[in-house]
């Protein structure tokens, strides 16, 4: 048996690589599996660069930048060797995973310390950007990065705003001439739009901190924010599919900037000839920390899924939680799917012990497969 493991990554836990590897460890004992491919991926989020370094001569560049609190920290972004190009994990700079749980509140972070390292790129003779936006610790529609660049975005006494969120309930003006033009492609795992039940702030923002009274008022700051766009420039970017990315990131960079908005998972399978690697396995593994009600909305699992079924080749997915019925994920082609947990546990002992549990989790599902009896 061949096999070919597309991992995403376990967030605040395993990287997309240390899951692979696992799952490689599972594998390690039955003779059956003939050859195991590992390809730790990305839906152009967190682990993007690890793939791009693999897929592209070019070089990880580390930058001086602020992470979503304004704190000084050092993050990389990747630079392409044959063309002026550059990608950009927003995660690296304005990433969740930096701040210390207590400390997380999108009504003030933001997402400044990406555009400082798309202003490093820009400087260093790059055009072409591509931003990662998976795993952002911000709702500020991306006006941090707007104002690293040269954007300002002001009240109606003229007096600009401060960074974060929750400012742009009071934003009146904006002015984005000065930034310089350049091509601008955002790669995002969700189809969610910018404001709405299924937005940016009321789906997202909760897992960055938010309590019901902050979803609410950032949900006004982002609705302020899509009016004063529009009359800016005549765009509705309150609907934008894709627009609710990294909170309404996408969506600010869209209006403002003329961003193209692309499936990062799509993006980064052309570019890693994918479709071939899946056609020469006969079985497909793939691994996310949580598969719930929006794993199908576009996230690494899903858009794998419609490619094996597509070549008729099986999935199984293992996932360190699963909450809700599995039933869609198997209507739509996955052949199974596996919680690591072995019975009750706490979050913090899962993620703690992931890579053992992951392990094992795998070894248990071949063990049952390769010992029972086939008709």
């Amino acid at each position: 048996m061949r096999v070919l493991i597309v991992s995403d990554s376990f967030k605040e836990s395993l990287s997309a690589t240390e899951v692979a590897a696992a799952i490689a460890n599972g594998l390690a004992s039955f003779s059956e599996v003939s050859t195991c491919v590992q390809l730790p991926f990305s839906d152009g989020g967190e682990g993007a660069l690890d793939l791009l370094e693999r897929l592209f001569e070019g070089s990880r560049i580390e930058t001086h930048t602020v992470d979503a609190l304004g704190r000084p920290i050092k993050a990389p972004y990747f630079r392409f060797k044959d063309r002026p190009a550059a990608w950009i994990e927003l995660s690296q700079a304005s990433g969740l995973w930096q701040i210390e749980p207590e400390l997380r509140d999108p009504r003030l972070t933001s997402t400044y310390g990406t555009g400082i390292q798309i202003k490093h790129a820009l400087d260093a003779g790059c055009t072409q950007i591509y931003i990662g936006v998976g795993g952002s610790a911000t709702n500020d529609a991306g006006a941090g990065i707007l104002s690293a660049l040269g954007g300002l975005f002001s009240d109606a006494e003229g007096e600009l705003l401060e960074p974060g969120g929750l400012a742009l309930q009071q934003l009146a003006h904006i002015d984005v001439e000065t930034i310089p033009q350049f091509n601008l492609s955002i790669a995002s795992d969700v189809e969610n739009p910018l404001l709405g039940p299924k937005g940016a702030t009321h789906t997202f923002a909760p897992q960055k901190g938010a309590d019901a009274g902050a979803v609410q008022a950032l949900e006004s700051a982002l609705s302020q924010f899509a009016d004063q766009v529009k009359r800016l420039t005549n765009i509705d970017c309150s609907t934008v599919t894709k627009g609710g990315a990294a909170g309404g990131t996408s969506a600010g960079l869209h209006a403002l900037l003329g961003a193209e908005l692309v499936s990062g998972f799509e993006l980064l399978a052309d570019l890693a000839n994918l479709n071939q690697k899946i056609a020469d396995a006969d079985l497909v593994i793939t691994a996310e920390g949580q598969i719930d009600s929006q794993t199908l909305g576009g996230k690494l699992p899903s858009a794998l899924s419609e490619r094996c079924t597509a070549l008729g080749k099986p999935l199984i997915a293992f996932c360190g939680a699963l909450n809700g019925s599995a039933e869609p994920l198997f209507r739509h082609g996955f052949s199974g799917v596996f919680s690591i947990q072995p019975g009750p546990m706490s979050l913090e002992e899962s993620k703690e012990n992931a890579a053992e549990l992951l392990e094992a989790a795998v070894s248990r599902v071949f063990h049952f497969h390769f010992n029972t009896p086939q008709s």
